[in-house]
């Protein structure tokens, strides 16, 4: 049996892995330093077959539990294909390390030394501890996503109706106040309204109101106490409904920006329309496919409105849950989305619970019903208890046993409450929060103080030895040479400033684009295809979706242009950063070099051809029209012909002999046919022409954009050279007053020491 030993660091994102004490091979799938675990933990049962030839393995893990669980996670998925016997090397669990962290701060306030209680480090700090995290909560139409999300609040504030109600981006931001407040704005920033205690007739009326943009509410949100982080509940219109172009930018933006936020995306179960929104989900599985595990952590669907759902024989039939969940599950897969994380969910029963405290209104008697209705049928039929549908929601280990604690400890409408599945989501959230964001937040807590730790601590050693090592001057003032060696290194423009000038963004950002737009092709070449001639109506309804595909990629197109620019001047920083720590390594000192502003240039401006006249040039006249077999009386000639009275016409008539017989009728029919491949085609190709034209515009920007780069980062030498000099004058006036009293000396040694301390503290935090 193979003994694996996995160490996974999350704050800083390191692993180290050893299998019977030796660690893997240059070519190992098992080198995975610097990848966070849920990208590669899934595979992990398999590589260890596959490169050790065996199945039986003891797998110790050192880290956190919520990662473990990750691991437990990936080897039950494999079953009987390996016998993994795992235990877990528990390391301080984050609420722990966020425990340390703010007594180590106190502790910092109160201390000795009094660069440490600059206010700039202090804010520092506190903006560390106060990060938000979105929750964007996007839905496809009449999903009761309002709904939900005042389950969530506990409250009712959203606007809830059969229809898209959602004309503002609305921001609900956990505070510690009991009441909501509400600011309003417009397209601009500017403030359009305050309301300190805001309620559903004021956002009724806010999102009615054309100037408002952006709506941002503070209060209470009940569950996040269980988070560790501020959260930010994030409502946000869908693509197709939004009334500002910006936030269909801002939504798609959200979606690709995996590092930022959770999505939730609210479907209706009983009417799962996924076709409605196939842009909008395309390009969620598009995302989804780029950071695995984490990715996939991070979209949360919840199958919204399954309390109407009925599994006696006479309505929905028994096991109806669990197909509703499969088509949901069938539909994302279809499009390339898989082992999703599927809630089923009844906000209304868990909203009317959660508010049933609160003022009565016209629509108590049937609010009442309709709960009562769900406690009814969750107790008779175990499947409308949607908090046990694991196979589905994927929630840990850990968190299947906190619900079935619930279960067993809670009755009445606590229970039912259980049973609508919110509590589920909520810890879902809870766990991604954990495992994702809190890390992060730690590592920037940290990093908000420990830089400035580092750099006292250089300068104080030095003060030390300066003070101590009396008979050593001369050796000291080489000390001191070498350090204004070090200046003048920086100084150098053959050295850092030629470096600078070598940057070359142009052709990195140039690859990514072309090779981003090159994607873009292919799919609007995709989109020619495959068409066919329609009659009129129907093309004009294809027309409809065609347009709607094509702006949603525009908007697409300069999100994804915006992040490649984003990231490639970020990396560029981070790298001449880099390169200045290598001059400054002696002094052991970090340097801010100040994040790089910048307006991302509005890249793509589509003019797209009118899709009525497009159809109009394609559209052709068929006719159809076609001949019936029509019965009628023939007149016999030359028959036996005689006169009879008429009692009707008084008078004689002919009497003529007639026979029944046959003839061809025409019956016109024209139709309108288009040729949906020629529109398809008309439509797109000076689109897809003009992606040369936007290829060109993003190079041309990041030309300027490099130069403009450059000089930022030259100046940064200037504030190096003062900070070097800084620190230089205070190591001289220490070697000039290397005579201090005994006193002071131990002062300074008392203080280095209480510095050390801290160094090492913060140190253990997050690394282990």
């Amino acid at each position: 049996m193979k003994k694996v030993e996995i160490t996974y660091n999350p704050y800083l994102v390191t692993t180290q892995i050893k299998v019977d004490g030796q660690t893997p091979k240059a070519n190992s799938s098992l080198n995975v330093d610097k990848t966070r675990l849920q990208e590669w933990v899934e595979k992990l049962p398999q590589i260890l077959m596959d490169e050790y030839r065996d199945a039986n393995f003891e797998i110790t893990f050192k880290g956190t539990q919520e990662d473990y669980q990750d691991i437990i996670s990936a080897v039950e998925t494999y079953g009987n294909k390996i016998n993994a016997k795992c235990t877990l090397d528990k390391t301080a669990d984050i609420a722990d390390a966020e425990a340390t962290i703010d007594k180590i701060f106190g502790d910092i306030k109160k201390g000795p030394i009094p660069e440490l209680k600059d206010k700039a480090i202090a804010d520092a700090f506190e903006k560390a501890k106060n990060s938000q995290f979105e929750i964007n909560v996007v839905a496809t139409m009449s999903s009761g996503k309002s709904t939900l999300i005042n389950a969530l609040l506990g409250q009712q504030l959203m606007p809830a109706a059969n229809e898209a109600t959602t004309a503002t981006i609305v921001k609900i931001v956990d505070t510690d106040q009991k009441n909501f407040s509400a600011v309003a704005y417009d397209k601009s920033g500017n403030t359009v309204a305050k309301i300190d205690n805001v309620t559903l007739a004021d956002m009724k009326k806010l999102n009615d109101d054309e100037k408002v943009s952006e709506v941002t509410i503070f209060g209470h949100i009940p569950f996040v106490k269980s988070t560790g982080m501020k959260l930010v509940l994030v409502d946000t219109p869908g693509p197709n409904n939004s009334r500002d172009k910006r936030h269909e930018e801002m939504t798609y933006k959200m979606i690709a920006n995996s590092d930022k936020s959770l999505v939730l995306y609210v479907m209706n179960g009983q009417q799962l329309g996924i076709n409605d929104e196939k842009i909008f989900l395309d390009y969620i599985c598009q995302n989804m496919k780029e950071g695995g595990k984490q990715s996939r952590d991070r979209f949360l669907f919840a199958l919204n409105k399954m309390d109407s759902f009925r599994p006696s024989a006479k309505y929905d039939g028994e096991g109806c849950i669990a197909k509703a969940l499969d088509a949901a599950k069938k539909g994302l897969e279809d499009r390339g989305i898989y082992n999703p994380n599927l809630f089923p969910v009844a906000s209304l029963p868990a909203l009317q619970i959660r508010t049933k405290d609160e003022d009565e209104d016209e629509d108590e008697d049937e609010d009442a019903a309709e709960l009562d209705g769900f406690r009814k049928r969750s107790a008779k039929y175990e499947e409308m208890c949607f908090e046990n549908y694991y196979d589905y929601t994927h929630l840990t280990q850990t968190d299947r046993q906190r619900i079935e604690n619930w279960q067993a400890t809670h009755k009445g409408d606590e229970l039912i409450e259980i049973h609508t599945g919110i509590p589920s989501i909520e810890l879902a959230i809870s766990q991604y929060v954990n495992k994702y964001a809190r890390t992060t937040k730690i590592c920037d807590l940290v990093q908000s103080f420990r830089d400035k730790l580092e750099e006292l601590a250089a300068v104080a050693n030095l003060q030390d030895a300066i003070a101590k090592d009396k008979n050593k001057k001369a050796e000291l003032e080489k000390q001191i040479e070498k350090i204004k060696a070090n200046i003048q290194s920086a100084k150098d423009a053959q050295t850092l400033s030629k470096d600078i000038d070598k940057i070359d963004l142009t052709s990195k950002v140039q690859a990514e684009v072309r090779s981003y737009l090159d994607g873009v092709k292919d799919e609007l070449s995709r989109m020619m295809k495959g068409h066919s001639k329609v009659e009129k109506v129907v093309a004009k309804q294809k027309c409809i979706e065609l347009e709607r595909q094509v702006k949603a990629i525009s908007v697409q197109i300069k999100v994804q242009i915006d992040m490649i620019l984003e990231k490639s001047y970020k990396e560029t920083i981070n790298k001449v950063v880099e390169q200045y720590k290598k001059h400054l390594a002696d002094l052991n000192m970090g340097v801010n070099a100040g994040a790089l502003s910048f307006n991302p240039l509005n890249l793509v401006s589509a003019s797209l051809s009118n899709l009525s006249q497009i159809i109009e040039d394609n559209t052709e006249t068929a006719d159809e029209s076609y001949y019936v077999k029509e019965k009628y009386q023939k007149r016999v000639e030359g028959g036996f012909i005689r006169k009879t009275a008429s009692f009707l016409t008084f008078g004689l008539v002919d009497d003529h002999t007639y026979e029944t017989a046959y003839r061809d009728k025409r019956i016109a029919k024209y139709v309108d046919y288009v040729d949906m491949n020629e529109v398809a085609s008309d439509y797109i190709v000076p689109f897809q022409g003009n992606l040369q034209k936007t290829a060109q515009s993003a190079i041309e920007y990041v030309n300027g954009e490099t130069v403009r780069l450059k000089e930022h980062l030259k100046a940064e030498l200037v504030k190096i050279d003062k900070l070097l000099n800084d620190k230089l004058n205070i190591l001289s006036m220490t070697e000039a007053d290397s005579k201090a009293k005994a006193e002071e000396i131990a002062l300074k040694e008392k203080n280095l020491k209480w510095l050390m301390d801290i160094q090492q503290q913060v140190k253990n935090i997050i690394e282990f």
